[in-house]
Parts: structure tokens; sequence; C-alpha cells
């Protein structure tokens, strides 16, 4: 009898001590910034704050906990899509406390939050303030796609689920590869070819390689057409954000790259857009319709005169609550499309399409019906 308690009271203290490994507290996080913020218990009352914290957000809640644990998160999600994503993955969101970008220090404070999340570029606003008050604060850039996983793997200890977190991680890495796998596949099937001359008077034999057309980089333009104000303006991304990357690992050539300079959006007149001769224009307009920002070039007598235009190569990005060209959790979405409507030559792109989109959003936990019901804007196929 001694030995069976013996063995029951063993099973229980195993239950517990993989329970507490399995939460993963105290633990360490290491933010963007490489800053390490020891978390002694596990976080039970999240708050997302600051500007163009919906990108947070919308990685937050691949967390089952999420709904349970983020009190408060930024106003920033309603300006982006209508709060209507939220409504199906949060069942509490009617009765969330939002912070919008006036949010004061005291006012965060209040909601007594284990730790707060905010994007890369609010740390000079908030660190120090939220330091000498006790508070724990990590900063996310979720911009790069490159330490993008890393990031999703930080967000999963935060929130007390890490194998979540890797979980997710190893979908947008897997995604990736196969995507880059297709393309590659497709090209090696066109090699480069060497062209070798016979000799010259001093003996010297010339040659140069070739790419076939098939495999060569179609040149692509990407655009943010923006009517602020009432004035219609064509800008382009700096070559180091995602906009750019998403045409480079699409297999195509970003002709705006060398211009795509500073911090921002940079505008651009139709003469340069002109000028860089793209064989592909993919069209965003974010708040705005992209479905009529693409009518209105259509319907323009100087854009009629483009060859992407008379080619039918002019695109509306798509979009459903956010356009998947931004550092959102939807960039995967972004590159399996753009690579496919680049590539109509490989139809799995296509098929790949489908799967991903619904996997997607089945990883918010939403059902194939809730995924039937959302709304796809743009040039989806």
């Amino acid at each position: 009898m001694n030995k069976v308690k013996l063995l029951v009271l063993f099973l229980l203290a195993f239950v517990v001590v993989s329970e507490s490994g399995f939460a993963g507290f105290p633990c360490e996080v290491v933010d963007c910034h490489n800053r390490k913020i020891m978390l002694e218990n596990e976080p039970k009352r999240i708050v997302i704050a600051g500007r163009a914290g919906f990108m947070i957000t919308n990685a937050a809640f691949f967390f089952k906990t999420a709904p349970e644990k983020l009190v408060s998160y930024s106003k920033s999600l309603k300006l982006i899509n209508n709060d209507r994503f939220y409504q199906m993955v949060d069942p509490g969101f009617a009765s969330r406390i939002f912070n919008d970008f006036e949010t004061g220090i005291e006012e965060l404070a209040a909601m007594k939050p284990d730790i707060i999340l905010l994007r890369d570029f609010e740390r000079q606003k908030y660190e120090r303030s939220f330091g000498s008050l006790g508070i724990k604060v990590a900063f996310f850039s979720l911009e790069n796609p490159a330490s993008y996983t890393a990031e999703i793997e930080t967000l999963g200890k935060i929130f007390g689920e890490a194998g979540r977190g890797l979980e997710i991680a190893e979908f947008y890495r897997s995604w990736q590869q196969k995507i880059a796998g297709r393309l590659r596949e497709y090209k090696s099937s066109f090699p480069d070819v060497l062209h070798v001359y016979p000799a010259d008077e001093s003996g010297a034999v010339a040659h140069h390689v070739t790419t076939p057309s098939e495999a060569a980089a179609p040149r692509v333009l990407h655009l943010y057409y923006s009517e602020k104000g009432g004035a219609v303006s064509f800008n382009v991304a700096p070559s180091h954000w995602i906009q750019t990357w998403l045409v480079e690992q699409a297999g195509a050539r970003a002709v705006w790259k060398e211009a795509g300079i500073g911090s921002g959006w940079q505008q651009v007149g139709f003469d340069q857009i002109a000028a860089w001769q793209p064989e592909y224009v993919c069209v965003t307009s974010y708040g705005g319709d992209v479905v009529a920002a693409k009518e209105r070039l259509l319907k323009d007598s100087l854009w009629a005169e483009m060859a992407a235009v008379k080619q039918q190569k002019l695109y509306a990005f798509p979009e459903d609550f956010v356009c998947w060209d931004q550092p959102d959790s939807r960039w995967i979405l972004g590159l399996c499309w753009l690579a496919a409507m680049l590539r109509p030559e490989i139809p799995e792109l296509r098929t790949d399409m489908h799967e991903l989109y619904q996997s997607f959003f089945a990883l918010y936990g939403l059902t194939p019906e809730q995924i039937s019901q959302i709304e796809i804007r743009g040039d989806y196929f």
C-alpha cells in the first residue's frame, strides 16, 4: 500500500514539475532591441499600446490565451480594419479598453499590466517612464520577415505558450521554403546559356551568359496609391521595407529599389513610373478602396499607354481586413499571392495559395464557415 502511495505522489510531483516546465516561468525573453526582460511569473494582464499596435495584436491573437490576457490594445486597429476581424477572434471585444496614440503613461499604468508590448520606434517615448514605475515593457519590430519568426517565439513565451510560438514560427518558415522551392525548381528548368565565340587575332576567347526569358526576373513596381487631402499621389517604399522584400522574394526585380531611399514612403511622378518600364504594377491603397484605385488608373489615358496596362498586368494587391503587403501577420499570404501572379506557369502556386489562406486563418481558431465569410478585395483568384 505504501508503495502505491509513493507511486501516486511521484506521479503527482511529475505532473506539477511538467506543467511548470511547460509554462516556462520564470524565464527571460529578448525583444527586438536585444533588451533582456525577466518574467518571474506568467503575465496575466498584457497591454498592447502605441502607434501601429495592430501589428502586434494581429500576431498576439495566434495565441489561445490572448482573449483572456489582453486587457487593452491599441485603437490603431480600428483605423486599419474597422474592428471586424477582432470581433471574430476576440469574444470580449465589445468590452475592451482601448488606448490611443495619446494615452498617457499614467493611464496605461493604471491598467496594472504585468507587461506592456510596444512597437520598436516607441522605445524613446516609453522605456524610461515605465522602467521608473517598475512596469515591464517589450518592444517588437515585426517589420523584417527574417526576424519575424524569432519575434513570434518571443510572443509565445510572454503569453505562456512557448510551444505554440514554435508552431507558428515553423508555419511561416515552412511556407516560405515551399514557395522558394517552387520558384527554384521552375527556374532550374531554364538554365542560363553560356555563349562562347571563336578566338580573335590575339587568341582571346569572348563569352557571355544569357538567361532565358522564361526564367528572367520580371520587372515589378509596387505602388501606394493615395488620395489624402483630395490629391492623388503615387508612392514607393524604401528599399529595406517589406514591400521591396516581398517583390524580390517572389522572384522579381523591384524596379524602384534604387529610388526607395529614406525612412518612409517617397512620392514619385508618372514620368518616373513610365521610365521604370515595369512589366507588372501592383497597387495598394491603405485606408482607401484599392479596387476603385485600380479602376481609376485603368481609365487614365496616360496609364493606358503603359505596357503593364496593355498586357493586363496591373493588379490590386489583395486585402481582407488588412492588406497582404504590410508587415502584418498576413505578409506570408502576400508572398504566395505575388509569386503565383508573377509565375502563372507554376500552377502549383495557386493551389498553394488556397491551402495557405485556409490554414492561415485556421491558426486564429476560425472555422471553415467563418473563413468563407471573409471578404477579399483586390485581384485574388
